[in-house]
């Protein structure tokens, strides 16, 4: 037998709370000393009282706990309500990273807001690529989406056995308030492996590009606010889809190594 004080350190709350479960009728203890009242709890009880403040921290209310334990399969129920939590909080958890990143990403940027950058004014060749694409409406979530988007065409190209011609790119293309943004791998004239599109970007007889250097991404977008405003003091104006062109990234290099290249008129 277990006193109150030992099965209150053992399940995790307090022995105020174990009284208040007991008055309410969640969990009696084995044994009541008749003269003393002192309260004692078999070591069986574990496995029930585990469940009764796992339903607790889901947010039940300890009506809505009584009635889920005096069901036969509440372990089973339990169990599968637990599963479903822990998928929110990973949900959870994932959106909080990404937030973090951005905030991250938005403080160097304004840490290096006196960066030395080198803008080349150069032409584009046309290129033929084979990619997936999604349109996206907040900013935000292109990093979320091209990421997956690169691996997947990544794994396509393998499973077919074909090879890459070239660095992989990015392709983002301004429609209405909306992006089209492209993960793409030069294959040149191969067969484009099922479940990719065959695209097409045209040359650009004149663009405005800067080389991204750094170990993450962190600092890609502030890169290309820069890129964009030195194209707006040089007099010109955006014409034709946006480039990110991967020299070299990981996990082949340990570094990000990316030319941002932006066609001009």
């Amino acid at each position: 037998m277990l006193s109150i004080g030992e099965f209150a350190r053992l399940v995790g709350v307090s022995v105020r709370m174990l009284r208040h479960y007991d008055q309410l009728g969640l969990l009696r203890p084995d044994r009541v000393d008749p003269f003393t009242g002192y309260r004692s709890y078999a070591a069986v009880q574990l496995d029930e009282a585990n469940r009764l403040v796992a339903l607790k921290d889901l947010g039940f209310s300890l009506d809505e706990v009584g009635r889920l334990l005096a069901d036969d399969d509440s372990s089973p129920r339990v169990a599968a309500l637990l599963r479903a939590r822990r998928d929110e909080l990973m949900v959870s958890i994932e959106a909080d990273r990404r937030r973090l990143h951005l905030v991250e990403a938005r403080l160097r940027s304004i840490e290096k807001e006196h960066t030395v950058y080198v803008f080349i004014e150069t032409d584009l060749p046309a290129l033929r690529l084979v990619q997936l694409s999604a349109r996206v409406r907040e900013m935000a979530d292109i990093e979320t989406e091209i990421g997956p988007m690169f691996e997947r065409v990544g794994a396509a190209l393998d499973a077919a056995g074909v090879e890459r011609r070239g660095p992989g790119v990015a392709v983002y293309t301004a429609v209405d308030d909306e992006v089209i943004a492209a993960a793409a791998e030069q294959i040149g004239d191969q067969p484009v492996p099922d479940g990719l599109e065959r695209a097409e970007v045209a040359a650009a007889a004149r663009a405005l590009t800067v080389r991204y250097e750094a170990d993450d991404l962190g600092g890609i977008q502030r890169t290309w606010q820069a890129l964009v405003t030195e194209v707006d003091a040089r007099g010109l104006r955006i014409a034709g889809p946006a480039r990110e062109v991967y020299l070299e990234a990981p996990p082949e290099s340990r570094r990000w190594v990316v030319d941002l290249q932006q066609p001009v008129a």
